[in-house]
């Protein structure tokens, strides 16, 4: 019982040694697969909507087993679909979520758990459980005994509330890091706006110029449960792709779109890299940066353009829009036009100015 006592005393260090860096949560696992005869460890999080598995951390698992156990056996994994009825944070063997003699007759288990890991159960614990998703700390054992397997059980039951506590921290860490006010700070300075999405599409937090950027018009709506939504329906797809356990990107999107007060927006997406253990427990996170496409000073210098040379509304802004780095063709997409018909206005607006040049508008028209 004392060298028990000194297993849950050990592995408790571990956890909190990987939080903080003192050590990773590959010695965590390391460990507690040492635990069990033949103990494989691995922590990983089920979408119980679809049996989705997802295992980042492992130890004592093949590549090949895991991938096989993703592209297929999670699916038919017989425990999966009773993880919503066993309590969260008590610690339990296979055996008393799913009955053995009907597992041994499971193709779970004789074509992966048996055959390919050497396997007999798994002994696990839910850390956390939300609407549709469950994170689990399991291993698998080499052992059949009953007894001992509901002894090692009750080690996890001893574990779940610091690991839950570690997430719970991770989470906080994420949410309220400095370099993140540090970043919402600076764009606040120069008027752009920065809202950060989650897994599930919830605007998780956002800066001042954001606020007074949706005030303004931008086509973006937060509903009153926080989901985000971007009036865009391409960037829309986008953000539900980032935003997705499985949506790596290799270079931001950008859209140019139109607000309710007829301005245009430039919109960025840019999935936030975050360390592995993190994502793991948070999901992904999406940054919506926002930016008006015409410079503050225009926008009070407008009715004065206006009154010196003629422009009407739609070739102020389309001018203000050229000026401020717009292409002629981001132009058109935005206010819904051709693009020769932006050509047209460009060369009206060129004409009333007494100007030849896109060089010469900036000139005119940001000095």
């Amino acid at each position: 019982m004392v060298e028990s006592a000194d297993v849950a005393s050990l592995l408790t260090d571990l956890i909190y040694g990987s939080l903080f860096g003192e050590c990773s949560w590959q010695d965590f696992l390391d460990r507690l697969a040492q635990t069990s005869p033949g103990g494989k460890a691995a922590l990983h999080y089920h979408d119980l909507a679809s049996s989705v598995a997802h295992v980042p951390f492992m130890s004592g698992f093949s590549q090949s087993e895991i991938d096989q156990f993703r592209s297929h056996f999670a699916s038919v994994n017989p425990w999966i679909p009773r993880l919503g009825l066993v309590p969260v944070g008590q610690g339990l063997c296979g055996d008393e979520i799913f009955p053995r003699e009907q597992l041994i007759r499971s193709e779970f288990y004789n074509d992966w758990l048996k055959r390919q890991t050497g396997c007999e159960t798994s002994i696990g614990v839910s850390i956390i459980r939300e609407e549709s998703r469950t994170f689990i700390l399991s291993t698998s054992t080499s052992s059949a005994d009953a007894d001992l397997n509901k002894e090692a059980a009750k080690l996890y039951t001893q574990l779940a509330p610091h690991l839950k506590r570690a997430f719970d921290f991770i989470r906080k860490r994420d949410l309220f890091a400095p370099h993140q006010h540090e970043t919402q700070t600076l764009l606040d300075s120069i008027g752009v706006g920065l809202i950060y999405v989650s897994e599930q599409g919830k605007a998780r937090r956002w800066n001042k110029s954001a606020e007074a950027l949706m005030a303004a018009g931008l086509p973006v709506q937060i509903a009153a449960d926080g989901k985000f939504r971007l009036q865009c329906e391409k960037s829309m797809a986008v953000l539900e792709f980032l935003t997705s356990r499985n949506g790596v990107q290799t270079t931001p999107h950008t859209a140019i779109v139109k607000g309710s007060n007829q301005d245009n927006y430039r919109i960025t997406l840019v999935r936030l890299r975050s360390d592995a253990f993190t994502e793991f427990v948070e999901g992904p996170t999406v940054a919506v940066v926002v930016e008006p496409t015409v410079a503050s000073p225009l926008y009070e210098r407008r009715d004065l353009l206006m009154q010196l040379y003629k422009l009407t509304s739609t070739e102020i802004r389309i001018a203000s829009s050229i000026a401020s780095g717009q292409s002629a063709r981001e132009v058109a997409i935005a206010d819904d036009i051709s693009y020769e018909t932006v050509r047209t206005h460009l060369r009206n607006i060129y004409s009333k100015l007494g100007i030849n040049s896109r060089v010469g508008l900036v000139s005119l028209l940001m000095r």
